[in-house]
């Protein structure tokens, strides 16, 4: 909004040829005695507001992704790296799904095509081999690859030079066809035969990886302290026994411990399992430590979470009805795990 305002308000008084913003990049074409000026004028607008300036070398300028050329007073355009360019993409032995390898392929062709005029196409497809090599993909998954994407570029091409409407999505009409949208973690040998069953449905399939960054990389901010958490799965664990109970809460983790502890103050037709469990047997809750089981944002899956840690219990408290919406196709394979997890302590 800052930057439209300052097109408004300072544009109209300066005499430019040409002005063209991306975001915070500008793009201005005016007579060499109006630069200062323009540069001036921009800089005074607001004192936290300071540009820089570069100008053309050789008819040349870059801008983005692109340097534009003049050429026989003809603009020209190719495609443009940064100093900083350190052309790694995903390693074609990390742990990701075909699709998103050969969606690298796929995106690193397009950019060297279409960011680019003919002269440059085969300087640009070469870089793409070099970096794609660089990061591991072998040369057959390599050209197999882009000639099956520059075959589609030309059909795009062939479309749009008849009139017709052009789509960068191989898939015709897919957004008439795709209802639902379902993303399951990648694990190799089994996501792909279970993305298979839903081939000919209306789903559209997508992947997520379980070893992202965020593991090993951290963003630095205030560690949000365990009680202030919110949407998480939580336990809490009796001190007198094995007993535990599991449940979900979208507000601060405090809030709802707090709810725990004032229902015992209630009548006891309104107590909760735990409230039963500390009058029945004159057990203790261990309030302090409370385990944070999951944390997840979308209610539907915190919900699936929840059910899935009640049945990871050995001695839960939960009501069966707690994952009665559970299918019992987990069944096994959770009893199965809860017996593994368990049997270590």
């Amino acid at each position: 909004m800052v930057m439209q305002d300052l097109k408004e308000n300072v544009g109209r008084l300066l005499n430019m040829s040409l002005y063209y913003r991306y975001v915070d990049d500008i793009l201005i074409m005016a007579k060499e005695e109006e630069v200062d000026k323009i540069f001036d004028v921009f800089n005074s607008y607001h004192y936290r507001l300071k540009f820089t300036i570069e100008f053309e070398n050789n008819r040349s300028i870059n801008f983005l992704d692109l340097s534009l050329i003049v050429v026989d007073n003809r603009l020209t355009i190719d495609w443009f790296h940064k100093n900083t360019f350190s052309g790694r993409y995903l390693s074609f032995y990390s742990n990701h799904p075909n699709c998103m390898k050969r969606g690298i392929v796929y995106g690193l062709v397009d950019r060297a095509i279409l960011l680019s005029h003919p002269p440059f196409f085969n300087k640009n497809i070469c870089l793409c081999i070099d970096m794609l090599i660089e990061n591991g993909y072998p040369l057959d998954y390599i050209f197999n690859n882009i000639n099956v994407r520059i075959k589609s570029s030309i059909e795009r091409y062939k479309v749009a030079s008849d009139g017709g409407e052009v789509s960068l999505n191989n898939n015709k009409n897919l957004e008439n066809k795709i209802k639902k949208h379902l993303v399951i973690p990648f694990i190799k040998g089994i996501s792909g035969r279970v993305g298979g069953i839903f081939d000919k449905s209306d789903t559209l399939m997508g992947y997520r990886t379980l070893n992202g960054l965020d593991k090993f990389i951290k963003v630095q901010k205030d560690i949000t302290s365990k009680n202030c958490k919110s949407h998480v799965v939580y336990k809490i664990n009796c001190k007198d026994c094995d007993s535990t109970y599991v449940g979900q809460t979208k507000r601060q983790l405090q809030t709802r411990i707090k709810e725990h502890k004032n229902n015992l103050r209630m009548d006891s037709s309104k107590h909760s399992v735990i409230s039963q469990h500390i009058m029945e047997y004159d057990h203790r809750f261990d309030w302090e430590n409370i385990d944070i089981m999951d944390v997840e944002h979308n209610y539907k899956r915190r919900l699936i979470s929840e059910m899935l840690h009640i049945k990871e219990q050995p001695k839960g408290l939960n009501y069966m009805r707690d994952t009665e919406l559970l299918s019992e196709s987990y069944t096994s394979i959770l009893n199965e795990i809860s017996t593994l997890k368990y049997s270590r302590f």
